[in-house]
């Protein structure tokens, strides 16, 4: 699945916004977060995707031909692409795997996420596109804080 995620940053960096996605080492504080479940063989999956102000203006200004976004615009956006990215994934794993049936689920927008993020990773993958930092993430099921309450549960 990770290798389908790769695959949809690739082809939505490369292809629809026309920038490289290249590997960052430094995530960086203060995102917009969206999740998007996709479901393998009826198993929710979700995939957290995070992007800074500044990432979501350039992918706003290729997009929309937009500078100046209100808080509802930077909402819809970032599910958008989450919807593209995770989406584009979907369409690979079909392709890979033609006997699995995947199902994409609705992009929940997650609002402003700062450090420490209050959802624990695996399969992290960390770019950034003109100097700007992204994180998409499958979350960890069932992730327990260290005192033992269910995270998933607190931020549905």
């Amino acid at each position: 699945m990770k290798e389908a995620v790769e695959y949809g940053i690739n082809i939505f960096c490369k292809d629809i916004l026309d920038l490289e996605p290249s590997t960052a080492t430094v995530l960086g504080d203060n995102f917009y977060g969206a999740s998007i479940p996709i479901y393998e063989n009826g198993t929710e999956l979700n995939w957290i995707l995070l992007f800074k102000k500044d990432t979501l203006k350039k992918i706003a200004q290729i997009l929309l031909f937009e500078d100046n976004l209100s808080e509802e615009d930077y909402d819809d956006l970032i599910k958008e692409v989450s919807n593209q990215v995770i989406g584009i994934a979907k369409v690979r794993l079909e392709e890979k795997n033609q006997n699995i049936v995947y199902k994409l689920g609705t992009p929940k927008f997650l609002g402003h996420i700062s450090v420490p993020i209050p959802v624990k990773f695996e399969n992290k993958l960390l770019y950034k596109i003109k100097n700007r930092t992204f994180l998409i993430a499958q979350e960890t099921q069932n992730s327990q804080d260290e005192n033992g309450s269910d995270q998933n549960e607190s931020k549905r």
